[in-house]
């Protein structure tokens, strides 16, 4: 099977999934809070967890140490989708997730903290590319006062930086371990997080209130999100093992123009469920610096 149809498919499966997130957040939770979102898609940990026991049994067996790794990566990953969503609730899907590009610049970062490695100039000019991509979709050229979302693009480095986070723990694990392992555990690490925000008294109020109007459709939703979500990472390892990691990634980092195209199709023929701003002139400048990104994206992973 061709490597670079499975990477593309699991680019397309992911980027479906954003566009789940803002049709969440518009629909149910435009003016309810985010946090009530957050708890419903992390309690889907809880629902996984016995599928993924039924599938494989030997999920437990591993260190001790590695289980806090995942459910430490796992908390982590709960609290990056939290900027993130508040971001999705102020602009358009497809000027949100290119930012989420800067990831590997995090990540780069981070091994050059904790691990010693060292940054060669391709890499630094990359992460700039990225970077100054990212300050390029934060710029509001309609707007003659507010003519940087600063909001966004702080909400969205912070997201960014959150993810790194979660996988630079989650790949000490991951090497020795299954993906249904460390599946396991991450989501393990989820379900406890939700039981966390739901400790507090306006969150669990805010909770139920919105499952009593809501929460089988909001259930539901997220149970789809997840599916697409799982599905996409079977994919994308399974083109890990046709071609190098390198060019797989490569593929995958075409995600944000994969979202623009999604978010004009859906826009144009579904303007019920997604509407984004589709003028020449924003989606010019979408373009132009996503493009910049992908540069710094191969840059990273030549």
């Amino acid at each position: 099977m061709n490597w670079f149809l499975l990477s593309f498919s699991s680019t397309v499966l992911w980027g479906s999934t954003n566009f789940i997130d803002k049709y969440l957040i518009s629909k149910y939770f435009q003016k309810r809070g985010i946090s009530v979102l957050l708890i419903f898609s992390s309690l889907i940990g809880l629902f996984l967890l016995p599928i993924i026991f039924l599938i494989n049994r030997d999920v437990v067996n591993i260190p001790l140490h590695d289980i806090f790794i995942l459910i430490a990566s796992g908390v982590i990953y709960v609290f990056a989708i939290f900027p993130y969503l508040l971001a999705l609730r102020e602009e358009d899907t497809s000027l949100v997730v290119p930012t989420f590009q800067a990831i590997p610049v995090f990540s780069y970062f981070l091994a050059l903290l904790f691990l010693n490695e060292k940054l060669v100039v391709w890499q630094i000019i990359a992460s700039l590319l990225i970077i100054f991509g990212a300050i390029g979709m934060s710029v509001d050229f309609k707007a003659k006062k507010r003519f940087f979302r600063w909001k966004v693009f702080f909400l969205m480095i912070a997201s960014s930086f959150l993810y790194s986070l979660n996988l630079f723990l989650f790949k000490f694990v991951e090497r020795d371990s299954s993906f249904w392992t460390t599946s396991f555990w991450e989501y393990t690490g989820f379900a406890m997080a939700a039981l966390c925000l739901l400790l507090i008294t306006k969150y669990r109020k805010e909770f139920w209130q919105s499952f009593k109007t809501n929460g089988t459709k909001v259930l539901g939703i997220n149970a789809l999100y997840e599916i697409i979500n799982i599905v996409g990472k079977i994919i994308f390892n399974f083109a890990s093992l046709l071609a190098p990691l390198a060019l797989v990634q490569v593929v995958n980092g075409a995600q944000p123009l994969v979202v623009l195209f999604m978010g004009v199709i859906l826009t144009i023929f579904f303007p019920k469920i997604i509407k984004e701003d589709i003028s020449w002139k924003m989606l010019s400048q979408k373009l132009i610096f996503i493009i910049l990104i992908l540069g710094g994206v191969y840059l990273l992973n030549r």
